[in-house]
C-alpha cells in the first residue's frame, strides 16, 4: 500500500520530547530508509507501518519511565497533566491509525454485474443469497472480514452483515451498489468506518450501525446518502457528533443515537431535517438543551432525551416542534419546570418526567397541553401540587405522582381532570387530604394511595367515583377507631375493587394486625369515644357496653353529630363514663 509521509509526520509531532539515544539510532537506521526508499511515497505494508508505530510507542514509554525515576523536587508534587493528556492522545492516535491501516488491508468481495449467472454464483457462496428478493445475508456467521470469494451482484437491494466479528471494512466494500436500499452492520466490533465507505449508496434508505465500538464519525460519512430515511448509530461509544454530519441527508424520518457518550447536542445538528419524525438521544451524557436546536422540525412526533444529565432546558427549546406527540425526559437532573418550558405543544399526548429532581412546577406549566393524555411525574421531589396545575389538561387519562414527598392533598389539586382514568399517589408521605379531593375525578377507574402515612379516610372520600374498579390501600398505618368507620364500610361494600393487599390496622391495642374491612361498629367505636375526642389513648378492649335500643344508623348519626360539633373546639376534660352517659341520655 502507499503509506503517506504526512501520516508519519502527524505521529512524530505528538510524541513527547526527550527520547533516548536509542531512538536516534532507530530513526536513522530503520525509519528514514523505510520512508525515503526510492520515492517520497514509500511502499510498505500496513503491518510494517504498525511495527514502526509500535516501536515509536515503546520509545515513548521508556522515555516516560526514565523521567518517572528521576528525583522529584518540591515543585513537582502535582501530576504533570500535560504529559498525561499527551499519552492519552498518543494512545488514541495509534488506535486510529491502526484502524485505518486495517481498513485498507481488508479483503473485498467480488462485485459483479447483476445477471442471472452472477446471482447463481452468489447463491453458491458461504452466505445466503436470494435472487428473488435481491437480498444477501451473512447474519451471525462469526465473520472477521467479508468473504473474498463471495460474489455480490451490483443490483443487490438488501445486505445483512449483523452479529459478526467485523472490526473494520475496506472503503470499496460497497463500491458500485447503487441500488442498495437496506444495509445492516449492527452488532459487530467496528471501531472505524472509512469516510467514503457509503459514497456509492445513493439509493440507501435504511442504515443500521448500532451495537459497535465506534468512537468517532467523520463528518463526511453520510454526505452521499441523500435518500436515507432511517439512521441507527445507537449503542456505540461516540463522545460527540459533528454538527454538519447530516447536512446532505435531508430525508431522514428516524434518527437513533441513543446509548453513546455524547456530551453535547449541537444546536445546528438538525437544521435541515424538516421531515424528521423520531429522534432518540437517550442514554447519553447531555447536560444542557439549548434554544434553536429543534427549529423548524414541524413533523417531529417522538423525542427521547431520557437517561441523560439534563439540568437545564432553554425556555424556547421546544418551540419548533408543534406536532410533537411523545416527549420523554425520564431520568435526568431537572429541578423545576417553568411556565414556558412546554409552551406551543398543543398536540403532545405523552410527557414523561419520571426520575428527575423536580421540586417546583409553575402552576401554568401545563396550561397549553390541551391534548395531553399521559403525564408521568413519579420519583421526583414534589412536596405539594400547585392549585390549578391540571385545570387545562382536560384530556389527561393517566397521572403518576408516586414516590414524591407529598404530605397532603388540597381540594383543588385535581380540578379539571374529569377524564382521568388512572391516578398513582403511592409511596408518598400523605397523612391526610380533603374529603372532596377526588370528587372531580368522575371517570376514575384505578387509584393507588398505598404506602403512605394515612391513618383514616375522610368521610365521603370515594363518593361519586362510580367507575372505580381497582383501589390499592394497603401499607398505611390505619388507626382503627371510629374514624375508620367509613373505610371499613367501603371495604365491605366494595371489597372486589381492592387491588392486591388488604388494609390492616396498625392499632390501637389488640386491634393491631386486624383487617379493617372485617371490623364492625362495635369493634371500632363502642366504649372508645375518648379516643375520638383526643382526650386519652383509646381503650384496647371494650369493658362497658352502651345498652340502648339504638340501631347502627342511630349510632352512626350520633357519632357524626358529636364529631362535627365538638372536635373543632378545645377538647373537653371529661371522662369516658361521662360521655357514655350523655349519649344514653340523648338517645
Amino acid at each position: 500500500m502507499k503509506f503517506s509521509i504526512l501520516t508519519v509526520i502527524l505521529f512524530i509531532t505528538v510524541l513527547p520530547l526527550g527520547l533516548s539515544d536509542q531512538f536516534d539510532v532507530f530513526w536513522k537506521r530503520q525509519f528514514l530508509p523505510a520512508i525515503f526508499s526510492g520515492s517520497a511515497n514509500c511502499s510498505i505494508t500496513a503491518c510494517d507501518a504498525l511495527k514502526i508505530i509500535a516501536q515509536l510507542f515503546v520509545f515513548t514509554k521508556e522515555s516516560k519511565s526514565g523521567k518517572d525515576q528521576t528525583p522529584k523536587t518540591d515543585q513537582s508534587n502535582t501530576p504533570d497533566m500535560g504529559v498525561f493528556n499527551m499519552e492519552n492522545d498518543l494512545h488514541k492516535r495509534i488506535r486510529q491509525i491502526e484502524s485505518r491501516l486495517r481498513s485498507v488491508e481488508q479483503p473485498v468481495w467480488r462485485l459483479t454485474p447483476g445477471s442471472r449467472i452472477e446471482w447463481n454464483h452468489c447463491t453458491s457462496g458461504i452466505c445466503r443469497c436470494n435472487p428473488d428478493t435481491k437480498s444477501f445475508t451473512c447474519w451471525n456467521t462469526n465473520l472477521k472480514s467479508v468473504p473474498a470469494t463471495q460474489v455480490i451482484p451490483m443490483n443487490m437491494v438488501f445486505i445483512d452483515l449483523s452479529r459478526n466479528s467485523l472490526s473494520t471494512l475496506h472503503k470499496d466494500t460497497f463500491r458500485g451498489l447503487t441500488l442498495l436500499e437496506e444495509l445492516d452492520l449492527s452488532s459487530n466490533f467496528l471501531d472505524f468506518i472509512p469516510y467514503d465507505l457509503f459514497q456509492d449508496l445513493d439509493s440507501l434508505i435504511q442504515l443500521r450501525i448500532q451495537s459497535n465500538q465506534l468512537e468517532e464519525l467523520d463528518h463526511r460519512i453520510l454526505w452521499k446518502l441523500r435518500n436515507l430515511i432511517l439512521l441507527d448509530i445507537s449503542k456505540n461509544v461516540l463522545s460527540e457528533i459533528p454538527e454538519d454530519l447530516l447536512n446532505h441527508v435531508q430525508r431522514l424520518t428516524v434518527i437513533n443515537l441513543s446509548d453513546n457518550r455524547i456530551k453535547a447536542f449541537p444546536p445546528g445538528f438538525l437544521k435541515d431535517q424538516v421531515v424528521l419524525e423520531e429522534l432518540d438521544m437517550s442514554k447519553n451524557e447531555i447536560a444542557i438543551l439549548k434554544s434553536g436546536s429543534l427549529k423548524n422540525l414541524d413533523k417531529l412526533k417522538i423525542l427521547d432525551f431520557s437517561w441523560n444529565m439534563i439540568a437545564n432546558i432553554s425556555d424556547d427549546f421546544f418551540i419548533g416542534v408543534k406536532s410533537l406527540k411523545t416527549l420523554i425526559l425520564h431520568s435526568n437532573r431537572l429541578t423545576s419546570i417553568s411556565r414556558k418550558t412546554f409552551e406551543n405543544l398543543p398536540d403532545l399526548l405523552t410527557l414523561d418526567l419520571t426520575m428527575n429532581r423536580i421540586s417546583h412546577i409553575d402552576s401554568k406549566a401545563f396550561s397549553e397541553l390541551i391534548s395531553l393524555r399521559e403525564l408521568f411525574l413519579g420519583q421526583n421531589s414534589l412536596s405539594n401540587i400547585p392549585d390549578g396545575l391540571f385545570l387545562h389538561t382536560v384530556s389527561l387519562t393517566r397521572l403518576t405522582l408516586f414516590s414524591n414527598n407529598l404530605t397532603t392533598l388540597d381540594e383543588n389539586n385535581f380540578q379539571g381532570l374529569t377524564n382521568l382514568i388512572n391516578l398513582m399517589l403511592n409511596n408518598n408521605v400523605l397523612k391526610s387530604f380533603k374529603s372532596t379531593v377526588f370528587h372531580p375525578l368522575t371517570n376514575l377507574e384505578k387509584l393507588r394511595i398505598d404506602s403512605n402515612k394515612l391513618q383514616f379516610l375522610p368521610h365521603g372520600s370515594f363518593d361519586g367515583l362510580n367507575k372505580l374498579v381497582a383501589v390499592k390501600l394497603d401499607k398505611n398505618p390505619w388507626h382503627c377507631d371510629c374514624r375508620a368507620l367509613y373505610l371499613a364500610r367501603w371495604i365491605r361494600e366494595s371489597g372486589p375493587k381492592l387491588w392486591d393487599g388488604q388494609p390492616m390496622c396498625r392499632g390501637p391495642g389488640d386491634l393491631g394486625g386486624h383487617e379493617v374491612g372485617l371490623l364492625r361498629y362495635d369493634d371500632l367505636c363502642d366504649g372508645q369515644w375518648a379516643s375520638m375526642l383526643s382526650l386519652s389513648p383509646r381503650l384496647p378492649v371494650r369493658k362497658h357496653r352502651i345498652l340502648t335500643p339504638m340501631n347502627y344508623t342511630d349510632y352512626f348519626n350520633l357519632y357524626l353529630k358529636h364529631i362535627y360539633t365538638s372536635t373543632s373546639e378545645k377538647p373537653l376534660n371529661v371522662s369516658t363514663t361521662t360521655i357514655s352517659s350523655r349519649f344514653v341520655a340523648e338517645s
